[in-house]
């Protein structure tokens, strides 16, 4: 009979699939700060996170809230909106003077190409942010300027009153020119956060 246990209880995060411990140890041991992104159902969140004696500290950060005081009045949960936001984390991280190698954490969330993780780290790197990130997990530049809306707005009008485009609808915001508001914003993020 065994008067040892061999089974060994996970971590209360790791259980709950919140937190992989083993990644985590890797991306702490690394000197470089990491650029920490989550995201919602409708909205997106970057932080830059610095860990120093095994406490970690928030430099800078962004949320697609912020983004109405850039002249973007879209839904916060698409692909336009997590360009913006890694944009905008980059032009901050320029001011405050850490444009250093930054390590990407997406947590546990799948790093599946072409969503909105991968817009915000293509925004980042637009921004002038020094990512090893591979090209080919970045949106086309289509979608991340909105053109995708502009399409499909034309090529299914009557169905831009559903639930997908509602809230464009109850704001009065005219999908037809979606991509010029997408760069106004970012022209917007240029003149107010100086480099």
């Amino acid at each position: 009979m065994s008067k040892t246990s061999t089974f060994n209880v996970p971590f209360r995060r790791r259980k709950e699939g919140r937190t992989n411990y083993y990644k985590r140890l890797a991306m702490v041991k690394s000197v470089n700060p990491r650029a920490v992104i989550r995201k919602s159902t409708n909205h997106l969140l970057i932080q830059l996170v610095q860990t120093e004696h095994g406490k970690d500290s928030v430099i800078a950060s962004a949320h697609t809230q912020e983004l109405g005081g850039f002249d973007y009045k879209g839904h916060g949960g698409n692909i336009p909106a997590a360009y913006l936001v890694g944009y905008l984390l980059g032009k901050r991280m320029i001011e405050q003077k850490k444009n250093v190698e930054t390590i990407v954490d997406l947590g546990v969330q799948p790093p599946v190409h072409g969503t909105r993780l991968f817009a915000a780290v293509k925004g980042l790197v637009d921004a002038g942010i020094n990512v090893k990130a591979d090209p080919i997990s970045f949106p086309k530049e289509d979608r991340l300027k909105g053109k995708h809306v502009e399409a499909f707005a034309k090529k299914e009008p009557s169905k831009m009153n559903r639930s997908q485009f509602g809230s464009y609808v109850k704001k009065s915001i005219s999908t037809e020119g979606f991509s010029n508001m997408v760069e106004a914003s970012k022209k917007t993020i240029d003149g107010r956060v100086k480099a």
